[in-house]
Protein backbone atom coordinates (compact mmCIF):
# COMPACT_ATOMS: atom_id res chain seq x y z
CA UNK A 1 0.00 0.00 0.00
CA UNK A 2 1.55 3.34 -0.52
CA UNK A 3 1.89 6.82 1.24
CA UNK A 4 -1.28 7.94 -0.10
CA UNK A 5 -3.59 5.61 0.38
CA UNK A 6 -2.42 5.38 4.14
CA UNK A 7 -2.64 8.76 4.90
CA UNK A 8 -6.20 8.12 3.32
CA UNK A 9 -7.34 5.76 5.58
CA UNK A 10 -5.74 7.33 8.80
CA UNK A 11 -7.94 10.11 8.21
CA UNK A 12 -11.25 7.16 8.07
CA UNK A 13 -9.91 5.30 10.70
CA UNK A 14 -12.59 4.20 13.29
CA UNK A 15 -15.26 6.57 11.45
CA UNK A 16 -19.04 5.00 11.25
CA UNK A 17 -19.37 4.76 7.34
CA UNK A 18 -21.83 2.66 5.21
CA UNK A 19 -20.62 1.39 1.95
CA UNK A 20 -22.60 1.24 -0.84
CA UNK A 21 -20.90 -0.70 -4.08
CA UNK A 22 -22.45 -0.23 -7.80
CA UNK A 23 -21.65 -3.80 -9.56
CA UNK A 24 -22.35 -2.39 -13.39
CA UNK A 25 -19.58 -0.53 -12.94
CA UNK A 26 -17.20 -2.36 -11.20
CA UNK A 27 -18.07 -5.49 -13.24
CA UNK A 28 -16.73 -3.94 -16.05
CA UNK A 29 -13.70 -1.91 -14.59
CA UNK A 30 -12.55 -5.42 -13.21
CA UNK A 31 -13.00 -6.81 -16.72
CA UNK A 32 -10.64 -3.56 -17.97
CA UNK A 33 -8.36 -3.81 -15.37
CA UNK A 34 -7.42 -7.26 -16.07
CA UNK A 35 -7.73 -8.48 -12.58
CA UNK A 36 -10.88 -9.13 -9.85
CA UNK A 37 -11.62 -8.18 -6.38
CA UNK A 38 -12.04 -11.01 -4.21
CA UNK A 39 -14.79 -9.72 -2.39
CA UNK A 40 -13.90 -11.80 1.17
CA UNK A 41 -10.81 -9.90 1.37
CA UNK A 42 -12.50 -6.44 0.56
CA UNK A 43 -14.97 -6.62 3.30
CA UNK A 44 -11.94 -8.00 5.37
CA UNK A 45 -9.79 -4.75 4.23
CA UNK A 46 -13.67 -2.88 4.97
CA UNK A 47 -13.65 -3.88 8.60
CA UNK A 48 -10.61 -3.45 9.32
CA UNK A 49 -9.80 0.06 8.27
CA UNK A 50 -13.32 1.49 8.79
CA UNK A 51 -15.73 0.89 11.16
CA UNK A 52 -19.13 -0.29 9.04
CA UNK A 53 -22.12 -0.47 9.49
CA UNK A 54 -23.63 -2.13 6.61
CA UNK A 55 -22.10 -3.28 3.09
CA UNK A 56 -24.77 -2.84 0.14
CA UNK A 57 -24.07 -4.39 -3.22
CA UNK A 58 -26.45 -3.36 -6.07
CA UNK A 59 -26.47 -6.01 -8.75
CA UNK A 60 -28.46 -6.82 -12.12
CA UNK A 61 -29.77 -10.21 -12.36
CA UNK A 62 -31.50 -12.27 -15.38
CA UNK A 63 -35.14 -11.98 -14.66
CA UNK A 64 -36.36 -15.61 -14.84
CA UNK A 65 -38.09 -15.39 -18.34
CA UNK A 66 -34.47 -14.26 -19.71
CA UNK A 67 -33.25 -17.02 -22.50
CA UNK A 68 -29.75 -17.71 -21.46
CA UNK A 69 -28.06 -20.95 -21.03
CA UNK A 70 -28.30 -22.60 -18.15
CA UNK A 71 -24.39 -22.61 -16.97
CA UNK A 72 -24.40 -18.60 -17.82
CA UNK A 73 -27.66 -18.39 -15.32
CA UNK A 74 -25.66 -20.91 -12.59
CA UNK A 75 -22.95 -19.02 -12.35
CA UNK A 76 -24.59 -15.36 -12.01
CA UNK A 77 -27.06 -17.00 -9.11
CA UNK A 78 -23.81 -18.75 -7.57
CA UNK A 79 -22.30 -15.23 -7.38
CA UNK A 80 -24.82 -13.53 -5.71
CA UNK A 81 -25.25 -16.79 -3.41
CA UNK A 82 -21.37 -16.01 -2.69
CA UNK A 83 -21.78 -12.39 -2.15
CA UNK A 84 -25.06 -12.75 0.31
CA UNK A 85 -22.88 -15.54 2.13
CA UNK A 86 -19.95 -13.32 2.86
CA UNK A 87 -22.59 -10.81 4.30
CA UNK A 88 -23.83 -8.31 1.76
CA UNK A 89 -27.16 -6.59 2.17
CA UNK A 90 -27.34 -7.70 -1.70
CA UNK A 91 -30.19 -5.22 -3.51
CA UNK A 92 -31.48 -6.91 -6.84
CA UNK A 93 -32.85 -5.40 -9.95
CA UNK A 94 -33.78 -7.64 -13.43
CA UNK A 95 -31.28 -6.94 -16.34
CA UNK A 96 -32.53 -4.79 -19.08
CA UNK A 97 -31.83 -5.61 -23.11
CA UNK A 98 -30.29 -2.07 -24.34
CA UNK A 99 -30.25 -2.91 -28.21
CA UNK A 100 -26.98 -2.32 -30.22
CA UNK A 101 -28.70 -3.29 -33.62
CA UNK A 102 -32.31 -3.96 -33.92
CA UNK A 103 -32.15 -5.65 -37.19
CA UNK A 104 -29.52 -7.59 -36.26
CA UNK A 105 -30.86 -8.72 -32.92
CA UNK A 106 -27.89 -7.28 -31.19
CA UNK A 107 -27.75 -6.32 -27.83
CA UNK A 108 -25.87 -5.39 -24.18
CA UNK A 109 -27.36 -6.29 -20.27
CA UNK A 110 -27.44 -3.10 -18.19
CA UNK A 111 -28.53 -2.17 -14.97
CA UNK A 112 -28.36 1.37 -13.87
CA UNK A 113 -28.32 1.62 -10.16
CA UNK A 114 -27.30 5.07 -9.89
CA UNK A 115 -30.39 6.54 -8.76
CA UNK A 116 -31.26 3.59 -6.44
CA UNK A 117 -27.70 4.14 -4.67
CA UNK A 118 -28.35 7.43 -4.46
CA UNK A 119 -31.67 7.40 -2.25
CA UNK A 120 -30.36 4.79 -0.33
CA UNK A 121 -27.38 7.51 0.20
CA UNK A 122 -30.27 10.13 1.66
CA UNK A 123 -32.07 7.52 3.36
CA UNK A 124 -29.26 6.61 5.44
CA UNK A 125 -26.20 9.08 5.53
CA UNK A 126 -27.77 9.88 9.54
CA UNK A 127 -27.05 6.61 10.53
CA UNK A 128 -22.92 6.82 9.40
CA UNK A 129 -20.29 9.34 10.07
CA UNK A 130 -19.10 8.15 6.34
CA UNK A 131 -20.25 7.30 3.34
CA UNK A 132 -17.99 4.85 0.97
CA UNK A 133 -18.92 4.54 -2.52
CA UNK A 134 -17.49 1.48 -4.56
CA UNK A 135 -17.52 2.64 -8.22
CA UNK A 136 -16.15 4.91 -10.79
CA UNK A 137 -19.21 6.54 -12.00
CA UNK A 138 -18.68 10.54 -11.93
CA UNK A 139 -22.68 10.61 -11.33
CA UNK A 140 -21.88 10.40 -7.19
CA UNK A 141 -19.62 13.41 -7.33
CA UNK A 142 -22.65 15.46 -6.69
CA UNK A 143 -23.31 13.54 -3.31
CA UNK A 144 -19.98 14.47 -2.13
CA UNK A 145 -21.03 18.33 -2.25
CA UNK A 146 -24.16 17.43 -0.39
CA UNK A 147 -22.47 15.16 2.13
CA UNK A 148 -19.63 17.97 3.29
CA UNK A 149 -23.26 20.03 3.46
CA UNK A 150 -24.39 17.49 6.02
CA UNK A 151 -20.73 17.39 7.94
CA UNK A 152 -20.51 13.80 6.89
CA UNK A 153 -17.20 12.34 4.81
CA UNK A 154 -17.04 11.11 1.46
CA UNK A 155 -14.89 8.24 -0.37
CA UNK A 156 -14.79 7.08 -3.54
CA UNK A 157 -13.61 3.83 -4.04
CA UNK A 158 -12.52 2.65 -7.84
CA UNK A 159 -9.88 1.29 -10.34
CA UNK A 160 -7.60 4.71 -11.57
CA UNK A 161 -8.21 3.66 -15.17
CA UNK A 162 -11.66 4.00 -14.31
CA UNK A 163 -11.84 7.35 -13.13
CA UNK A 164 -13.17 10.04 -14.27
CA UNK A 165 -11.63 13.41 -13.53
CA UNK A 166 -14.36 14.38 -11.11
CA UNK A 167 -13.48 11.72 -9.31
CA UNK A 168 -9.66 12.76 -8.75
CA UNK A 169 -11.05 16.09 -7.18
CA UNK A 170 -12.58 14.80 -4.55
CA UNK A 171 -11.73 12.17 -1.74
CA UNK A 172 -10.77 8.51 -3.55
CA UNK A 173 -8.87 5.59 -2.77
CA UNK A 174 -7.59 3.76 -6.04
CA UNK A 175 -8.17 -0.11 -6.05
CA UNK A 176 -4.51 -0.26 -7.55
CA UNK A 177 -3.23 1.28 -4.25
CA UNK A 178 -4.83 -1.84 -2.22
CA UNK A 179 -4.72 -4.26 -4.72
CA UNK A 180 -2.93 -6.69 -2.35
CA UNK A 181 -5.25 -6.20 -0.06
CA UNK A 182 -8.27 -7.27 -1.95
CA UNK A 183 -6.97 -8.85 -5.55
CA UNK A 184 -8.73 -12.40 -6.24
CA UNK A 185 -5.15 -14.73 -6.37
CA UNK A 186 -7.17 -18.28 -6.25
CA UNK A 187 -9.83 -18.93 -8.63
CA UNK A 188 -12.81 -20.14 -6.59
CA UNK A 189 -15.45 -21.63 -8.57
CA UNK A 190 -18.14 -19.40 -9.34
CA UNK A 191 -16.25 -16.51 -6.99
CA UNK A 192 -15.45 -14.50 -10.63
CA UNK A 193 -17.92 -12.15 -11.60
CA UNK A 194 -21.13 -13.56 -13.55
Amino acid sequence: MNKKAERILRKYKGKKAGVFVDDGNMFHAQKRAGWFIDWRKFKKFLYKNFSIEFIRYYRGIYGLKERIDRRTREKHNRYSDILEGIGFDLIKRPLKKIYTRRKKNKFKYKCDFDAEIGFDIANNFKKVNSIIIVSGDSDFVCLARKLREERRSFLMICFERNAPWEIRKIHHLFLEDIKESVVLTKRKPGFEPG
